[in-house]
C-alpha cells in the first residue's frame, strides 16, 4: 500500500494511504475552487474568504480559466531560489512547480502561507506574475525583485522587478521577495 507521510513538527509525523489523501484532496479542490462570488470580481479587490487580492485571470495550457488571488500584505519575506539544475518546469502554472520544487526556499516559503482558511498558496509562475505586474503593480514593493517558480535553465530563475516592470532572469543563489499566489476557477 502506498503512503503519503506528513511531517507534523517536533520529530512527529503521520502517514496516510495515498488512494485516501487523493480522494480528500479532490473532493476539497472541487468545493474550494469555485468563484469567489456570483458577480465578477474587480481587480485589485481584497476577496474575502479567498484569502487576498483579486489579481486578474490567466488562461492555463490545460484550457482552464483560472482567476489569481495574491496575498495582501506586501511580501512575506525573502529567500534565494534553490538549487542548480535543469527542471522543465511551466510557464503559467506556479500550483505544480511549486509542488516540484521541493528544495526551493523561496518555494517553501510560499506554500506555507495561509490565509481564510486556505493553505494551497504557491509561488507564482512568471506568467502568473506578469498578470499581477499588469494589472496591479501597485500592491507590490518596489525595491527589489520578486521570485517566480519558473526556472531557466541549470542556474536561473525567473523574477520581476515591479518598478520598472522588467522581467528578468537572475541566478538562482539571489535572495528575493516572495508573494504567494493561489488560484480558483471560473
Amino acid at each position: 500500500m502506498n503512503t503519503i507521510q506528513f511531517e507534523l513538527g517536533g520529530g512527529a509525523s503521520l502517514a496516510l494511504p495515498a488512494h485516501i489523501v487523493a480522494q480528500r484532496l479532490i473532493e476539497s479542490l472541487q468545493t474550494a475552487q469555485q468563484p469567489p462570488s456570483a458577480g465578477r470580481s474587480r481587480i485589485g479587490e481584497y476577496l474575502t474568504g479567498q484569502g487576498g487580492v483579486y489579481v486578474g485571470d490567466i488562461h492555463g495550457d490545460d484550457g482552464v480559466l483560472y482567476g489569481l488571488v495574491t496575498a495582501q500584505e506586501e511580501d512575506i519575506g525573502s529567500a534565494t531560489w534553490g538549487p542548480s539544475g535543469a527542471l522543465d518546469l511551466s510557464q503559467w502554472d506556479g500550483l505544480s512547480n511549486t509542488n516540484a520544487l521541493r528544495e526551493s526556499p523561496a518555494a517553501k516559503l510560499a506554500s506555507n502561507y495561509e490565509r481564510d482558511g486556505h493553505c494551497d498558496f504557491y509561488l507564482p509562475a512568471r506568467r502568473e506574475l506578469m498578470v499581477a505586474l499588469a494589472n496591479v503593480p501597485h500592491l507590490f514593493g518596489k525595491e527589489g525583485w520578486y521570485w517566480s517558480s519558473t526556472p531557466r535553465g541549470d542556474d536561473y530563475a525567473w523574477a520581476v522587478d515591479f518598478e520598472y516592470g522588467r522581467v528578468l532572469t537572475s541566478h538562482r543563489d539571489y535572495e528575493f521577495r516572495v508573494r504567494p499566489f493561489r488560484r480558483f476557477t471560473h
